[in-house]
This record gives C-alpha cells, structure tokens and sequence, in this order.
C-alpha cells in the first residue's frame, strides 16, 4: 500500500491519509481517518464517510 500526504479536513481538526486501495469493486478509496499530527484513527471507505465521522468525533470532544 502507498500513502500520500496527509489532507486536513474539518477546518483542521482532522486529516485524510490517502493510499491506493479502493473498496473492493467500486473506485471508492480506502484512506485513514487522522488526527492532524498523523496519528491514525479509523479506517474510511470514501471521503463523504469519513468527513462525517471526523465531524461525529469532534461533536463529541474526541477530536
């Protein structure tokens, strides 16, 4: 698996780490919900999912 640079998201309060997976038969990505350090969180299916979790965990002071 190859990552790419973190994304901040969530007006910088989480991150997306990118790598080369997609779901498997989609063109979904697979990327890691981060902490803006680049701690890993949560593995995600898609940015939409994985937006919506970062605001989930920031709503209650987890992130």
């Amino acid at each position: 698996m190859v990552t790419k640079p973190l994304e901040l998201i969530a007006d910088g309060r989480a991150a997306l780490e990118y790598s080369t997976l997609t779901e498997p038969g989609t063109t979904t990505p697979i990327m890691w919900l981060c902490r803006p350090s680049g701690e890993r969180l949560e593995l995600m299916h898609g940015r939409e999912a994985a937006e919506a979790r970062a605001a989930a965990l920031i709503d209650k002071g987890a992130l």
